[in-house]
């Protein structure tokens, strides 16, 4: 562990000075990383927002840390994967008799059921409409089946050898519109053919210091194909209020006004995407959706044999060492380009179907992804609902009583901020320090009346500071510049100014101003130098298909490609530098 974190983690617990922060700075110095990482804190253990937000921020502060420590997170990614999959197979086995074609009476409630079902798939219907009559590929700078690492970028994929499962070749007369398709057919004819492949592949990413998060890479026409599924989605969600791109902003207002007048519950997934099971989908959408979305799903994932950390067997996981493939029991995973969009629709609108069913306003159910916010007098129902077709509710995530919400992101204790700040890596270059103090001022600052919680933050926001370069340590601004700058008071920013230069230039009547143009205020700034790759790494072909996309003409930067930092000028104000121009 780095001894400037430790100083920090120090400052930090002194000055919260509860039991809580004692207990995580005595953790700290005896390197008990495990039971450090494992510390909770729970809102109902609290009389006021303060001291929760006291011992929230110490004790969160490292819980999604990658701090080395005995446990497997991968392994646990392994064995969720598994365990989802075991709970998948069961909802499909108990969900099967109600799909409508051979639906079938077998206990006294199922016809209840199958009533829900019914208005609840025409609810769908509605959100839906219409088939789409034409698919436009679309690109994203993630990985796919056959193109990782750095070569992720839309004319590596579209210079590799596409990938496609067999229930999507039919939707390849779509592909063969593009011009992917054509610069394949003129370069590498032999490669305009896809390559067929059985499904995805399973990989991990970070998620917490306890365990890491299972996601998928898809094949490429595969995935090119979701992403304008979801596309379609997100847009004909708006439909009943739900509006995927400006919902973060909206969940986190309704959380703080439920943590005062408590009308609203906050409601939170556990493995979310996972748990929505193949049989579902069958069930609440059109026949004609369902066939699209199923013939762009994979339905086995290829998982890799792995050694473990240790001889002691994963429970529920195959104790094998060679790559196997499984047979899906859900219908589609992270990493799917449509997942985010179709697990906002299957619980939006399963929630308002409730709601409206109890004789409540369905319009006051939001939801973004697996994040629901329900009035507080249906949410028994909303989770039993959630329950009965094969989702887990996450209940130390989920508040219907008390003065606590939390949603997308905002934590609220009776109307006031709460969230702590995560460090997700131990920071080990200046932009990362950068981004510890920013996180540290912001929670300090997010509530009005912070003074009290600056008084306690600042001794440990200036020891981070101590591990910042001197040079880099002047690059202070307003919080617009994001994480470019220290955030700090006016008085001490870096000031500087931009003088832009212009040229003279006159063409049929209209001459721009010559000269320098006027000074414009700026801070200094530590920025990332991107590593440019220059378009002849790629055919002529490639570039024109992918200039037509947008991307830039001075090249291609590989997704978190970053050659180095600098300490550069950006204008401190937010203004817009176009103004009209006569003859």
């Amino acid at each position: 562990m780095d001894h400037h974190l430790i100083r920090v983690v120090h400052a930090l617990c002194e000055d919260v000075a509860t039991p809580r922060a004692l207990a995580v700075k005595l953790l700290a110095d005896s390197g008990e990383w495990t039971q450090l990482l494992k510390l909770r804190v729970r809102p109902h253990d609290y009389a006021d927002s303060e001291s929760y937000w006291k011992d929230a921020l110490v004790t969160e502060l490292l819980r999604k840390c990658q701090i080395t420590t005995e446990v497997d997170r991968e392994g646990a990614a392994v064995a969720t994967f598994y365990a989802c999959e075991r709970r998948n197979a069961a909802t499909n086995a108990r969900l099967t008799r109600f799909i409508p074609e051979d639906a079938f009476v077998e206990h006294p409630g199922d016809e209840r059921v199958m009533r829900f079902i019914d208005a609840w798939r025409k609810d769908v219907d509605f959100v839906l409409g219409t088939l789409p009559t034409h698919l436009t590929p679309r690109f994203s700078g993630g990985a796919t089946y056959g193109d990782a690492g750095s070569l992720t970028t839309t004319p590596d994929k579209m210079s590799s050898t596409p990938t496609i499962t067999s229930s999507a070749r039919d939707l390849l007369c779509f592909w063969q519109e593009t011009s992917w398709f054509r610069t394949l057919c003129e370069d590498r004819p032999w490669q305009s053919d896809p390559l067929t492949v059985r499904g995805n592949k399973f990989f991990t990413v970070p998620k917490d210091a306890e365990k890491h998060r299972g996601c998928c890479k898809e094949p490429s026409i595969n995935i090119s194909f979701q992403l304008d599924v979801g596309r379609l989605m997100k847009t004909r969600l708006r439909r009943i209020g739900i509006d995927l791109k400006t919902g973060q902003d909206l969940h986190r207002v309704l959380a703080q006004k439920a943590s005062l007048n408590g009308e609203l519950a906050t409601i939170d997934m556990s493995n979310a995407s996972d748990t929505l099971c193949r049989v579902l989908p069958r069930l609440v959408l059109r026949k004609e959706w369902f066939t699209l979305l199923d013939s762009l799903r994979a339905t086995h994932t290829l998982m890799f044999g792995r050694r473990r950390k240790t001889d002691q067997p994963l429970p529920g996981v195959p104790d094998s060492n060679c790559d196997h493939w499984v047979r899906l029991e859900k219908f589609s995973s992270m990493g799917n380009g449509f997942t985010f969009e179709l697990e906002s629709l299957i619980f939006a609108t399963l929630a308002r179907r409730v709601v409206a069913d109890e004789g409540g306003d369905p319009d006051l159910v939001k939801c973004y992804g697996d994040d629901l916010i329900v009035p507080v007098e249906h949410t028994k129902s909303v989770l039993a609902a959630l329950a009965f077709f094969g989702f887990e509710p996450n209940n130390r995530k989920t508040f219907s009583e008390g003065p606590f919400r939390e949603s997308c992101g905002g934590d609220f204790f009776g109307g006031v901020p709460v969230r702590a700040h995560y460090l997700e890596e131990i920071p080990d270059e200046p932009q990362k320090w950068i981004s510890l103090a920013n996180g540290l001022r912001r929670v300090a600052f997010a509530n009005d009346n912070s003074s009290p919680r600056w008084d306690i933050v600042r001794r440990a926001w200036l020891r981070v500071l101590d591990a910042i370069p001197s040079d880099v340590r002047r690059c202070r601004g307003p919080e617009h510049l994001g994480d470019a700058v220290i955030h700090d008071v006016e008085s001490r920013w870096g000031h500087t100014e931009i003088r832009p230069r212009r040229r003279t230039t006159a063409c049929r009547g209209f001459v721009l101003d010559d000269g320098s143009g006027p000074a414009v205020e700026a801070v200094y700034a530590y920025l990332p130098v991107p590593i440019v790759l220059p378009w002849h790494h790629w055919l002529p072909t490639v570039q024109l298909a992918s200039c037509t996309l947008g991307l830039s003409s001075t090249g291609v930067t590989p997704r978190g490609s970053i050659s180095g930092y600098k300490i550069s000028r950006l204008p401190s104000r937010l203004t817009c530098d176009w103004e009209p121009r006569g003859r």
